[in-house]
């Protein structure tokens, strides 16, 4: 999803916001695995996202986002969900490549265009004319 922050900046917050809603903290190490980078990576991309004020961290401590990160977070994570739903729900995509394509689409869509994605894929599965039929008509075509 486009926004201010750049692609790497919205990875590591999603990251961020993925660990602390999974086990309520963030940690160096866990970040760089989930990364797949070093913990000097981690470190020096977790300066930046400090002089962005996405997050508060001291060294060798845990990484907490602030109230604009945590923000963000959600944003990315509603985006991703949004889209992943699109593609497996509509498109009929398998749920391992869906996880993939949502997690590179996510960061080059607009905010209006994941809005309208949903609104459309709402208009979809509660369209009164059938729309299971149709989404199904769709996914065998293919």
């Amino acid at each position: 999803m486009k926004t201010q922050f750049d692609t790497t900046t919205q990875e590591y917050i999603e990251i961020i916001h993925e660990l602390q809603k999974n086990y309520h903290v963030a940690r160096v190490k866990d970040i760089a695995e989930k990364r797949g980078v070093t913990r000097s990576s981690v470190s020096t991309a977790l300066n930046l996202l400090k002089k962005k004020k996405l997050i508060v961290h001291e060294n060798y401590g845990q990484v907490q986002l602030t109230q604009e990160g945590q923000r963000l977070g959600q944003e990315l994570e509603k985006c991703h969900n949004t889209i992943k739903h699109f593609l497996i729900q509509i498109l009929g995509v398998n749920a391992n490549q869906a996880e993939l394509d949502a997690c590179k689409m996510e960061h080059y869509m607009s905010a209006l265009t994941v809005k309208k994605l949903l609104k459309f894929v709402r208009l979809v599965e509660e369209c009164p004319f059938g729309s299971p039929r149709c989404i199904d008509s769709f996914q065998e075509d293919v």
